[in-house]
């Protein structure tokens, strides 16, 4: 089997804790040689990027080169870390006055460049390491009584160019569930206006979540922390900008495994972090 570092310094990580716990009990639980990364820089968002472009490549630059002299490839658990980390990845191989930049900063650091790492999705190593046959013998609860949501927002836009968008599709269809319909899915969960403008970011999350919910979703998949962030965290907000309940459970794929494989206690799920009840267990 392939040896990896996780890479689980999301943004804003303490508030994405239960993607976090859920995607190292699932590791675990598969038996993947995915350990942390030792001085990984926690992601700071792809829209930092237009903003802060060399300190963005910079510390996304260090992770790589780190995992890198290693000999181990990065698995990231959501897709915001997945794109920040290839879009550099990206940059540095095809731009060299940029490369030798962000070169020049590691140097300072005692690092060295090296943009060997691959980096890859934890829907590609279920996919790719251990295979649909093999998962679909651990699974214990089924999903085919459930209409499922997968909202995949901005990033998976960000994130096409550098994987396959359709992995959590294969992974949700192997558990049996319905993926529904809905005119959102590659809409903006409104993360990255959220300080400037809090209140027309919880409007953008509230649409995105009235559609789920009208189309008759029992909960949602999400693949960013960003999207778990405002969709559980700020739910109530949410309702009352829309002046209705929603109360649609949010979970990510490694959660929607563990509970496929009769895992469901709380604790090793990151369920007992959520503020919105996952009421299937």
């Amino acid at each position: 089997m392939k040896r990896y570092f996780l890479f689980d310094s999301l943004i804003e990580s303490q508030k994405s804790t239960p993607l976090i716990i859920a995607a190292r009990t699932l590791i675990d639980f598969l038996k993947i040689d995915a350990i942390p990364l030792k001085g990984a820089k926690s992601d700071l968002g792809s829209e930092i990027l237009s903003l802060h472009k060399i300190k963005f490549h910079y510390r996304n630059a260090c992770t790589i080169s780190l995992a890198s002299k290693e000999s181990r490839d990065i698995l990231c658990i959501e897709n915001g870390s997945f794109a920040s980390l290839s879009l550099t990845k990206d940059a540095l191989e095809n731009n060299d006055e940029l490369a030798n930049i962000i070169a020049g900063h590691l140097k300072n650091d005692g690092i060295d460049l090296n943009l060997d790492a691959s980096i890859v999705t934890l829907e590609h190593v279920l996919l790719e390491d251990i295979g649909l046959e093999r998962l679909q013998t651990l699974i214990q609860h089924p999903f085919n009584q459930f209409n499922i949501a997968l909202y995949l927002g901005t990033s998976a836009c960000q994130a096409r160019k550098f994987t396959d968008i359709t992995a959590s599709e294969r992974l949700i269809d192997l558990l049996g569930a319905k993926r529904i319909s809905f005119a959102s899915v590659y809409e903006s969960d409104g993360y990255e206006i959220l300080d400037p403008s809090p209140q027309l970011a919880k409007k953008l999350a509230s649409d995105a979540m009235l559609d789920m919910f009208d189309n008759a979703a029992d909960f949602v998949v999400i693949s960013d922390a960003r999207s778990f962030i405002m969709f559980d965290l700020y739910q109530k907000d949410l309702e009352k900008i829309a002046h209705r309940d929603i109360e649609l459970s949010i979970l990510s794929i490694a959660q929607l495994m563990l509970l496929a494989f009769g895992i469901v206690d709380k604790k090793s799920t990151g369920l007992e972090h959520h503020r919105v009840p996952v009421t299937m267990i």
